[in-house]
């Protein structure tokens, strides 16, 4: 990978940037490391008891029955919001970063420590023209920055496609030329 990395040049700007933790079967889940597809699974089952009881209780009280379903749907709202914020706080999560770039690998300054070896999925924007990149990638260090109070970690790109990579080795080129451009004017 050594070679490769001098293949590439590597400049430092500014881009939008977010990062999901993996696990190794894809996003690392916050709800005790249960996959999504069995948490809904089991809401599906839950919600067809539901149903099968509002029935039986139905015949018995039409009362209790209609609270316990304005329950039921209440709680369902909540359900729908907390999913929309959720994915409300994950398009807030793309935050405006210094980074350091090439086309192999990213290094800048984060708020969490994350253990060497650990897979990220990467979301780029590189602008001006707002270009979105997508990319898998594993942390290479992670070590305290001079702050104190922050961490500088490095994280090797894998799985990115090859349109993306080419995306991104073009906009490097680009922005280095840019970059060098305004070093002479400005001496």
């Amino acid at each position: 990978m050594s070679e490769e990395r001098r293949r590439y040049f590597r400049i430092t700007e500014t881009v939008g940037l977010s990062y999901t933790i993996l696990d190794e079967f894809g996003p690392a889940d916050a709800a005790g490391d249960v996959p999504a597809s069995d948490i809904l699974a089991h809401l599906t089952e839950q919600d067809k008891k539901i149903e099968m009881a509002l029935l039986e209780v139905e015949k018995e009280s039409p009362k209790v029955a209609e609270l316990v379903s304005l329950f039921n749907q209440k709680l369902e709202r909540i359900v729908n919001l907390l999913t929309m914020e959720g994915r409300l706080l994950d398009q807030i999560a793309m935050r405006i970063r210094e980074v350091n770039i090439s086309a192999c690998g990213i290094a800048f300054t984060n708020e969490e420590h994350i253990s060497e070896g650990r897979p990220l999925r990467l979301e780029l924007t590189l602008y001006p023209e707002e270009k979105k990149i997508v990319s898998d990638g594993r942390v290479v260090s992670c070590d305290p920055a001079p702050d104190g109070r922050h961490f500088y970690m490095r994280v090797d790109f894998y799985a990115m496609s090859k349109t993306a990579q080419e995306e991104l080795i073009q906009h490097i080129v680009k922005t280095q030329s840019s970059q060098l451009q305004q070093r002479q004017k400005n001496k």
